[in-house]
């Protein structure tokens, strides 16, 4: 009697953080292996986002390898639901990031997102395995010494890698399923228990408790240690059918003389390798056996010395790249970031402001569908001539919201407008131009920065010019710049009146507008600096703060925030704010 044991292992998840003790077992409570693994660090460049319609665009540096120079990758996260992608952050040097999705909160490490954007680039995403373990899995039996001990070793790696530019992860997996085959890669047949290969002992898989044994376990961590042979791991990194292990022998009594380990592909973004396995993949099909005598001498893989060419091809042992490539090609999950995510994956050093709103994810949603569809309640034109100020409508806790157009020194004031897709900005811009018209002492440019809004048609008859393609805005900005420039030199200019009018340059989507034509930046920035002195206003909409909105210049975001700033649908304004003020 003989059979095969055929065990098939999935992705939990990776954990790129410092883990205490108890945060470890926490993150590794429904797994069963856990792998410890290493790579170059992968940095995320905040001020290199920038958002296109239901694109988002980045780039992430890091290394070939320890001694290698940096390289910069340029990538893309592309999908139809990330026209509502908003507020991109990172934290910890770049390594962990954040976005709005509407009313959901996307975060994870930048390390997943470059490997997922890139489609496991090997690059990025080929990962060095130093240690694996066992984490007993769910309702397992992991006692405080089996825990100390873990934690004592990933400790260990932690502080042998600090200050080396290298990233540690921790990749918990499942073990989700048992095979038991009644052939096996041999042709002859020797003794056994011929009633093993039914396990009705459930000593290779627990068929009650839907989980594996601790037998399984144990044979699938010896199996993976000889397989990579990590550096970290002192025992098992052999499988000596000459000297097995008591999990060996229960193998053998039972009748199987071979077991097959696949490290599956699906969702996992790392390509492991070791200094045994050199080839990176995300799928890895490991084969031991416990032939007959004679066999071959070998400390890992197949001793037997006569293989069946039928009975390999039943098992797929001839096509184990085959099964490593359906690895490959399968779909990868973007599990890692959503709210279904292992919260302990978020580094406890990383603030998430979003936390502390404890409301459930429907109803941030409500309370989103309901900021985005307010109407602002305009009572029509109320421009007071005496304080420069006008009304735009009603805010939420009810009171009179107000424009104002110029400062206490009657220097004019810039303006944001911002908020996600369909949550107002448009309608707000139009009640701040209706404002600046009904004072009579401004002219309005009007630009559309993605060529999305038909400015034409609604203010043809109204505006002084309208740029409605980037080229057009060009020549608009150089002109309101020039006019800037001149009245800072000329005497005779003593600020706007009805004879001397301002110019109020009103920019929708500023965002799409500096990514059509990046060199706008500058002109953009010296508007914002010298136009308030000299009778021209910009007021802009953007979707958030984030620095790639405004081309990569704080000093644009710097100077256009400083005056007025209007938040449609985003829960955090006070930190947008303060993004609009930093220098």
């Amino acid at each position: 009697m003989a059979g095969t044991l055929i065990y098939q292992l999935q992705l939990a998840h990776t954990f790129q953080r410092r883990f205490d003790s108890e945060e470890l077992g926490r993150a590794l409570s429904e797994s069963h292996i856990y792998v410890i693994s290493r790579r170059p660090q992968v940095r995320l460049k905040e001020q290199s986002v920038m958002f296109h319609p239901r694109r988002i665009q980045f780039e992430v540096t890091t290394k070939a390898n320890s001694k290698a120079s940096h390289v910069d990758y340029s990538l893309d996260l592309a999908h139809e639901g990330l026209q509502q992608a908003c507020d991109f952050r990172t934290y910890q040097d770049g390594s962990y990031f954040s976005f709005r999705l509407g009313a959901a909160l996307m975060h994870g490490d930048s390390w997943a997102l470059a490997a997922l954007c890139s489609r496991t680039k090997d690059e990025i995403s080929r990962q060095e395995v130093m240690y694996i373990g066992m984490a007993y899995g769910k309702n397992g039996s992991s006692n405080a010494w089996h825990r100390t001990k873990r934690h004592e070793k990933l400790q260990r790696i932690y502080e042998d890698h600090v200050d080396g530019g290298w990233d540690i992860f921790v990749s918990a997996y499942e073990i989700v399923s048992c095979e038991r085959a009644a052939v096996d890669h041999i042709d002859d047949s020797e003794g056994g228990n011929p009633l093993g290969i039914l396990d009705e002992a459930e000593v290779f898989w627990d068929r009650r408790g839907e989980r594996p044994s601790e037998t399984a376990v144990k044979l699938i961590e010896h199996s993976l240690i000889a397989y990579f042979d990590p550096p970290y791991n002192k025992t098992l990194n052999q499988w000596r059918a000459d000297d097995p292990t008591a999990e060996m022998r229960s193998m053998q009594n039972a009748g199987f003389r071979l077991i097959v380990v696949h490290l599956s592909g699906y969702g996992s973004l790392a390509r492991l390798h070791s200094r045994q396995v050199k080839s990176a993949t995300r799928s890895h099909v490991i084969l031991h056996d416990i032939p007959p005598v004679p066999r071959r001498p070998v400390l890992r893989g197949l001793s037997a010395e006569m293989v069946s060419g039928w009975r390999a091809s039943l098992l797929r042992l001839d096509d184990v790249e085959g099964v490593i490539a359906e690895g490959e090609l399968s779909d990868i999950v973007l599990h890692s970031f959503g709210e279904r995510a292992p919260s302990v994956r978020k580094p406890p050093e990383v603030d998430l402001d979003f936390e502390s709103d404890h409301r459930t994810l429907e109803e941030r949603e409500e309370e989103f569908k309901r900021i985005s569809t307010i109407e602002a309640q305009y009572a029509g034109p109320d421009f007071d001539h005496e304080t420069g100020r006008f009304s735009v409508g009603i805010g939420l806790d009810g009171t009179k919201m107000h424009w104002e157009v110029w400062d206490q020194n009657r220097l004019l004031r810039n303006g944001v407008i911002m908020g996600p897709p369909d949550s107002g900005k448009t309608n707000s811009l139009t009640v701040a131009i209706f404002g600046y018209l009904d004072s009579g002492l401004f002219i309005p440019w009007l630009g559309d920065g993605g060529g999305r809004h038909n400015l034409l048609r609604k203010w043809g008859r109204a505006a002084d010019w309208i740029a409605s393609n980037p080229r057009e805005l060009e020549l608009m900005l150089g002109a309101a710049v020039a006019i800037a420039e001149g009245r800072r030199t000329d005497s005779a200019y003593q600020g706007i009146s009805r004879k001397t009018p301002g110019i109020l340059l009103a920019v929708e989507d500023l965002h799409l507008a500096l990514d059509n034509a990046p060199h706008l930046v500058e002109k953009f920035e010296r508007l914002s600096e010298i136009g308030p002195a000299s009778g021209v206003a910009t007021v802009v909409t953007v979707p958030d703060s984030n620095l790639a909105r405004f081309g990569g210049s704080r000093k644009l975001r710097s100077n256009l925030g400083s005056g007025h700033r209007q938040v449609f649908g985003i829960f955090d304004g006070d930190d947008l704010f303060a993004d609009l003020e930093a220098p």
